[in-house]
């Protein structure tokens, strides 16, 4: 057992790099000394009482990181044996659905990982909207259980840029949802609190918005995907906003930031 969560962990890492290959970054604004920095302001632990309401819990954070200091490097195998389990991996891709519109795309990704002794699958979803104030972007990793194939824990990384560079608040928060939820529900629930979060704070216009797509998504899971609308997981989401290019971001679902909240959280 304590093989194949090894290699799990591997796979994890190998998820996280293949997605970089996969995605093409939709943010082509280059890293300067200007927009390289982003405090991320708050950890929220999200769930719903007896009666559904939605309960949240919030610790401020306010930790800045210099996403100039990241390189590729940072996202590479850390554990050599880790690496060795990656190495020792085939991969197959597989498109499941691809809806591609004007100013809109959602993709969902099967991975699966192999070898002789060893099969595992997981899903990526990614959307994207292109919209006349902003682009926005998400990109959620669904890992599975390695012995079920049940869903176990969804990771999501969303970005929205406005066009106006008068409109950037270079922040960041995470929502950590504590009840299982179906992915659809998890969108849902992601949007119920930016919303919550917006009121009287400066991220009001780019929370706003990014609850709007969140919902909008929301929906579309529901209608576009009702076989990988099924089974439930808890989740972990990263809301940022800036001209970062993405690449950067997704670096930091590799650890860094994670290893900031978990510090942060009681």
């Amino acid at each position: 057992m304590e093989g194949v969560f090894r290699k799990v962990g591997a796979v994890i890492l190998l998820a996280m790099l293949l997605s970089l290959q996969l995605i093409a970054a939709p943010q082509a604004t280059a890293m300067t000394a200007n927009n390289s920095s982003i405090t991320f302001r708050r950890a929220v632990v999200a769930w719903y009482d007896d009666k559904g309401r939605l309960q949240m819990n919030v610790t401020w954070v306010n930790k800045t990181i210099d996403f100039a200091n990241l390189t590729n490097a940072s996202c590479a195998c850390h554990n050599s044996s880790s690496c060795s389990a990656v190495n020792s991996l085939n991969v197959s891709v597989v498109t499941l659905y691809n809806m591609t519109k004007k100013h809109e795309q959602l993709l969902f990704i099967g991975i699966s990982l192999y070898n002789e002794t060893f099969n595992y699958t997981m899903y990526t979803l990614v959307y994207r909207a292109e919209r006349s104030q902003y682009n926005f972007t998400l990109i959620t990793r669904i890992f599975t259980d390695p012995e079920t194939g049940e869903y176990r824990v969804f990771l999501t990384g969303m970005n929205i840029a406005p066009n106006d560079e008068d409109k950037v608040v270079p922040v960041g928060d995470t929502i950590i949802t504590k009840d299982n939820l179906t992915l659809s529900e998890y969108y849902w629930t992601l949007n119920k609190v930016l919303m919550k979060l917006r009121r009287g704070d400066e991220t009001n216009w780019i929370w706003g918005r990014s609850a709007y797509e969140l919902r909008h998504l929301s929906h579309l899971v529901r209608l576009k995907l009702p076989e990988y609308n099924q089974e439930k997981a808890g989740g972990t989401a990263f809301i940022m906003d800036t001209n970062i290019i993405w690449c950067s971001i997704n670096c930091t679902l590799c650890g860094s930031v994670i290893q900031l909240y978990l510090d942060a959280l009681p």
